[in-house]
């Protein structure tokens, strides 16, 4: 299980998603100032986000002998995060959307999702090539 990359992908994933659970509390005067996350926080805070995020990629990490599931889980992470930042997009102007650093944290999350999606798939296509050796 740990010695897959997938897992060590989805384990970084958790990191990101618990420093952020960190640092975004729900009382201000202890939190990081507002311009981090800008709007998206409440999201953060009201639906439990990256709680909920942190939790299902760890189920996910011990599914590893589940690879279908494992795919169908990190598709549907996919969904959330996208409107995620198409949300993150409308409330603001384009201009200070750019500048604000949650931009990093969702194309973090796409790109360690991505990469984890395409080592599981060579890990599939190597089980199905030594399936039809034996």
């Amino acid at each position: 299980m740990i010695q897959r990359i997938q897992s060590f992908y989805m384990l970084l994933l958790v990191l990101i998603n618990f420093l952020i659970v960190i640092s975004i509390d729900s009382t201000k005067e202890f939190s990081l100032p507002e311009s981090y996350f800008g709007n998206f926080r409440q999201y953060i805070n009201d639906y439990f986000f990256s709680e909920l995020f942190i939790l299902i990629i760890l189920i996910n990490v011990f599914l590893f002998k589940y690879l279908k599931i494992q795919l169908i889980i990190l598709k549907l992470l996919f969904i959330p995060l996208f409107f995620g930042i198409l949300n993150f997009f409308d409330e603001r102007s384009i201009i200070s959307s750019f500048k604000d650093p949650c931009l990093i944290y969702f194309f973090l999350s796409f790109f360690l999702i991505f990469i984890t999606i395409s080592s599981i798939k060579k890990d599939k296509s190597k089980i199905n090539s030594l399936d039809r050796i034996r």
